[in-house]
């Protein structure tokens, strides 16, 4: 028994360093495994995250491609129809001339529309300068020889159209004022005979410009009828090839 005794009083220490060192090694080891689960999960938690970030760089990259392709598609989408309704405006602004011929026929037949007249003349010119600049927009924008012709004619036919009109409205209110101012003075110098008969040759004027006008606009209406006739066959075609659709 006190051999027994001896050897557990001189194993003890070897024991009791083996069993420290044993839990020393345990709890490192432990740590050990911790610390790679950390790194670990961090290592993972960092590549979630910057795949999550990488996904949703890739996927504003693609919408902002889709918002680039659908703005251009918008923008295309306006030129198309812009260009269509500039190319009916051209043949609408003609037709336009036409309207204010007949007016203008009209008032040549009002003695009291010196007025009218010249309001008439800025309209005439007004739609003339708006078909002019959907003319030359149309150049530029349309590459297109055969259609360019075809606008060239109706630009000249349109201004040799205006133009004539234009000096008909003007020399006919010139007259109409004069005939007016005479007739007012003749009035007040209680019906004085020259100026009664300068009231006459100015009403007559008036009448031998309507005559005229009469007799030679129908030339240049049918000029420019022609014009708007070519004009229209080739829209006819562009739009049966389906141009309004095409960039």
């Amino acid at each position: 028994m006190d051999i027994v005794l001896l050897i557990i009083a001189i194993c003890y220490p070897f024991i009791f360093k083996y069993l420290e060192q044993y839990f020393v090694q345990k709890g490192k080891n432990a740590a050990q495994k911790e610390d790679v689960r950390d790194i670990q999960y961090e290592t993972k938690k960092g590549e979630n995250i910057a795949t999550k970030e990488d996904i949703e760089e890739i996927t504003a990259q693609i919408e902002n491609v889709k918002n680039e392709i659908s703005f251009e598609n918008q923008r295309r989408h306006e030129f198309i129809k812009q260009r269509t309704e500039r190319l009916l405006k051209i043949l609408y602004l003609t037709e336009k001339l036409n309207e204010q011929q007949g007016i203008l026929l009209y008032n040549l037949y009002d003695k009291h529309s010196s007025q009218r007249l010249l309001s008439l003349i800025e309209q005439i010119n007004g739609t003339l300068l708006s078909f002019l600049h959907e003319c030359r927009i149309i150049y530029v924008t349309v590459q297109d020889e055969d259609l360019n012709k075809r606008i060239s004619q109706l630009i000249k036919d349109s201004q040799v159209y205006a133009g004539y009109m234009c000096y008909i409205a003007s020399n006919a209110s010139s007259h109409l004022t004069n005939w007016k101012d005479f007739l007012d003075l003749a009035e007040k110098h209680n019906g004085a005979t020259q100026l009664l008969n300068e009231a006459i040759k100015s009403q007559n004027s008036v009448e031998q410009i309507r005559k005229e006008f009469e007799n030679n606009i129908n030339g240049k209406k049918e000029t420019l009828y022609d014009s708007q006739i070519k004009y229209l066959s080739k829209l006819n075609l562009l739009f049966g090839s389906d141009f309004h659709l095409k960039g």
